[in-house]
């Protein structure tokens, strides 16, 4: 008996988008879901909306065409939504020089993250799990290749992990499940199917052992280790690293006493919050930065992949941050009322008129202004050339590259910090410093801007 392992509660107020091929997996995948779909609307009082999404990778011709008239009819037959997508897998294995496997995974992905407001159901079973550790194996992989697959990762919903795929193929001859199979499966040309047609079958006849159940029990005992590890890379990372909007600074001061493992996990949970992903960042990577750490003097500049680069600051200091971000050309007009959406920044600035009652004026999330001085017009934008400021506890006034000297805002971050601005003369610096003239009246009208980024979280 296969059952969806699930939690209802995770699911039952979002879209479903089942990924759909027609083969035994995801034919089960689908029949459970419907089942499913039934019975939390009858359960819960709810509706929910179920689709199936159909990838056409365009590598077998005819028979690409048969597998997705067979999923249109199921779907027709069932009265699921039928999601039908076309993509060109050896332009991109080409035009990237990837493999054929590598480049049909991209495209997928590419489409089932376009659904991540809703919950994206994967027909992965217990055989694909340790084909992936084996796989990951191969090319060389770190303790998070051993711990294969999620089965809620995300968006990302795999209830069949549990389960081989015999166990599947029996389930939907019991159930009277139509399936069709893919002919390509029955070939060696791609290395997950040479590992499924010969590796396997040869080691498990020369040790008697089912190497796919012992991979699948490794990977569980890995996740335990796993977890306890990050739990103490966790604890480590609050205290050294402090997360800015678009790069993190980690204290190196006692980083050579942490154990090897730690201090990898600490760079690459950093490299993640900058980068968003840890797609590509290898073992070498999290190497030059550690020697960079050990042997190299403040100023120096390490370049990774995908513009992130690795600056080492004074008072042994790091930061990691994205080069694009900081070579970013900002210019917007700041709406006196209402909201203005700062792309660049991924942030909303909002904006609202208010009484000075006094207190801070300003703080990593808000400022507030005179509203008399900035009635006209205000500009969010980098700093430029002839930029100068009236510090607030100061006299007179300093250009804006005299004032990040004095204040000893290092060279890396002076781009990164927005400002305000009326043509030359700087209104407010980015959780920085306000301009005399601009300090609101206690008692008057003051102008209140909030600044709201989209979360990032590691």
């Amino acid at each position: 008996m296969i059952k969806l392992d699930i939690n209802d509660n995770l699911i039952s107020d979002k879209n479903w988008y089942v990924a759909f091929s027609g083969g035994p997996d995801s034919s089960c995948l689908l029949y459970l879901l419907i089942k499913k779909k039934e019975q939390i609307e009858k359960d819960l009082k709810v509706k929910i909306k179920l689709s199936a999404i159909h990838i056409n990778h365009n590598l077998r011709q005819a028979e690409s065409l048969r597998d997705m008239d067979f999923c249109k009819n199921i779907c027709k037959h069932f009265n699921v939504e039928f999601l039908p997508f076309s993509v060109d897998v050896n332009h991109l294995a080409k035009s990237e020089k990837l493999t054929i496997e590598q480049a049909a995974r991209t495209l997928r992905y590419e489409i089932f993250d376009k659904y991540a407001d809703g919950c994206v159901f994967l027909g992965h079973n217990k055989d694909d799990n340790s084909e992936t550790i084996f796989m990951n194996i191969i090319r060389g992989t770190g303790l998070q290749g051993l711990c294969g697959m999620e089965k809620v990762s995300g968006h990302y919903f795999r209830p069949l992990l549990g389960y081989t795929k015999k166990q599947i193929v029996a389930f939907n001859h019991l159930n009277g499940i139509d399936y069709i199979l893919d002919s390509s499966n029955n070939k060696n040309d791609y290395l997950r199917n040479f590992i499924r047609n010969d590796i396997f079958p040869m080691i498990n006849c020369k040790t008697k052992k089912d190497v796919s159940s012992n991979l699948n029990s490794m990977a569980e005992l890995i996740k335990q280790a796993e977890s306890y590890i990050e739990k103490n890379v966790d604890l480590e990372f609050k205290r050294i690293v402090t997360l800015e909007k678009q790069s993190v600074i980690i204290d190196i001061s006692d980083f050579s006493d942490l154990e090897n493992i730690i201090a990898s996990g600490i760079i690459r949970k950093s490299i993640l919050y900058v980068k968003g992903v840890l797609k590509d960042v290898e073992r070498k990577h999290i190497d030059i930065i550690r020697n960079m750490i050990a042997r190299s003097q403040s100023g120096s500049v390490v370049d990774l992949k995908d513009d992130i680069k690795v600056l080492l600051l004074q008072n042994k200091r790091m930061r990691i941050f994205r080069e694009a971000i900081s070579g970013t050309i900002l210019t917007r007009n700041v709406q006196i009322e209402g909201k203005t959406y700062i792309s660049e920044k991924d942030m909303n600035v909002i904006a609202e008129t208010c009484v000075y009652n006094g207190g801070a004026v300003f703080d990593e999330k808000s400022v507030m202004l005179d509203y008399e001085s900035v009635k006209e017009g205000l500009v969010l934008r980098n700093r430029m050339p002839k930029d100068f400021i009236s510090p607030y506890k100061g006299n007179g006034t300093k250009t804006l590259k005299k004032y990040f000297i004095d204040s000893k805002i290092d060279n890396d971050m002076r781009d990164t910090l927005f400002i305000l601005a009326i043509e030359n003369e700087i209104v407010y610096i980015e959780n920085k410093e306000l301009g005399k003239r601009f300090h609101p009246k206690k008692g008057e009208k003051a102008l209140r801007l909030e600044f709201i980024y989209n979360e990032r979280t590691v």
